[in-house]
């Protein structure tokens, strides 16, 4: 079963998938992303945050539910999305969805998709899904399968030095084996062009993205 934390990100407003929500076990809303969590017709188990950017009608609604509301200083070291993944982690999940992670605070994005990488380190999968992506982490002895979706496109973007022995079969630009190093735009914009494809990647850390316009 997954944590399905939601954050305030802009890049928000239609995404659905009631696969997704049934394996859901728990939800987290760090702080505005409770407004997501009322489009979606969500009810969270925990909001957490310093509340800076919450509707406060919102948050009285669940408070009267008497929803867990879990709140920090304005003047703190992380952010909010940090604090709901790290409770999630003391809770012992280790599988998470995040939405709302990603919109046009390009700081919070980055900093949003650089924590899969440092909770990936720690044995934590997490996946941001926006309206038009999906990004995960990918490193050491992975290997993946990916469905097959019409119009969507395939980027690997390495984050460590390098990435060794990349192999990707079942594509329109299939690689075998092949080193890719950080800075390098040569596994942007691949595509699927059968109904299971596979990723294997022997060692290094890069983003895998399934994004859709």
């Amino acid at each position: 079963m997954s944590v399905l934390i939601i954050g305030n990100g802009s890049s928000f407003n239609k995404y659905s998938n009631e696969e997704v929500f049934n394996s859901i076990e728990l939800i987290i809303c760090a702080d505005g992303g409770l407004s997501k969590a009322e489009i979606l017709g969500l009810v969270p188990d925990i909001i957490i945050g310093d509340f800076d950017s919450v509707n406060y009608s919102i948050l009285k609604k669940y408070e009267d539910m008497n929803v867990e509301i879990i709140k920090y200083p304005a003047e703190k070291d992380y952010t909010d999305m940090e604090l709901a993944i790290d409770l999630a982690v003391n809770k012992g999940y280790k599988d998470m969805i995040i939405l709302g992670a990603t919109g046009t605070r390009l700081d919070h994005t980055m900093a949003n998709m650089l924590l899969l990488e440092k909770y990936y380190k720690q044995g934590i999968k997490i996946k941001i899904i926006d309206n038009n992506n999906i990004i995960q982490i990918i490193s050491d002895d992975t290997k993946l399968t990916l469905q097959y979706k019409k119009n969507y496109f395939i980027s690997i973007v390495p984050i460590t030095e390098e990435i060794n022995d990349l192999t990707l079969k079942g594509f329109k630009y299939p690689l075998n084996k092949v080193n890719v190093k950080r800075g390098s735009t040569l596994c942007i914009s691949n595509e699927i062009n059968v109904k299971v494809s596979e990723v294997t990647l022997r060692s290094g850390t890069a983003f895998l993205i399934v994004a859709n316009d």
